[in-house]
């Protein structure tokens, strides 16, 4: 199987100048082109600074696809504004690769970045070409993360309702998501959409989202996406059993 990508980043276009979709692989229409603009991240959309920050983000697109993306911090926009380039790879994915890999995004992602297919241009070239995703996925261990019952239990009740959540923790992000995925049904994976470390927006309505361990942003993320607030804090470093503790 084959997947469609593109690159939604900072640059100098024959028809615009900023951030925009600057590059897709030959089956990216008109349509595809135009949710995956919308979801886009642009300048200042992580939550962290630094160079190298990333966010991992799953979201649908129209006609049954699902985008899974990669977000980074790399290098500087050509504006010469300061905060760096916010640079998206995004992967479109049917349903049926999803299926393929326990309707897990971060597997897919796994697959891609073990071929070297990650990548972060320099300069954007003109078109891209498919990414090849080879092999199956797997059911990990049921509680991954050690999280508490109580909290995976109120995780999962949010993230079947009409409710987004919002969580606060400082657990490894990535293998939360996929404990709290994996108590869930296929079909109920695939209606959870997240993002790993990008700011609130209301032009990207996730699912499920993270804020940096500060009420004030904790508070300034759940005016923007609504929803519950959820705080999973361990007590100390080397304890895997977190403490469930609903702000909101």
């Amino acid at each position: 199987m084959r997947l469609e990508q593109a690159i939604f980043t900072s640059v100098r276009g024959t028809k615009l100048d900023g951030y925009q979709l600057a590059a897709c692989s030959p089956g990216v229409d008109g349509q595809i082109a135009k949710d995956l603009t919308a979801w886009g991240p642009a300048h200042d959309s992580l939550w962290a600074t630094e160079p190298g920050a990333k966010s991992i983000n799953f979201h649908s697109l129209s006609g049954g696809l699902f985008c899974v993306s990669q977000t980074s911090l790399a290098g500087a926009e050509y504006s010469g504004r300061g905060g760096g380039r916010v640079y998206s790879q995004m992967l479109v994915v049917p349903r049926e690769a999803l299926v393929q890999f326990a309707g897990d995004p971060f597997q897919i992602l796994q697959a891609i970045t073990a071929s070297g297919r990650m990548l972060v241009h320099e300069t954007v070239p003109d078109s891209l070409p498919t990414v090849p995703l080879i092999g199956r996925g797997s059911e990990p261990g049921r509680n991954t993360c050690a999280i508490g019952s109580e909290t995976l239990a109120e995780l999962t009740e949010v993230l079947t309702s009409n409710w987004s959540l919002t969580v606060v923790t400082n657990l490894p992000i990535p293998r939360l998501i996929q404990t709290v995925l994996h108590q869930l049904s296929l079909e109920e994976r695939l209606e959870v959409s997240f993002s790993t470390a990008l700011r609130p927006s209301s032009r990207r309505p996730f699912k499920l989202s993270f804020s940096p361990n500060d009420p004030a942003q904790a508070r300034q993320s759940q005016r923007i996406s609504g929803g519950r607030i959820i705080e999973v804090i361990v007590e100390k470093s080397d304890l895997l059993v977190a403490k469930p503790s609903t702000l909101v």
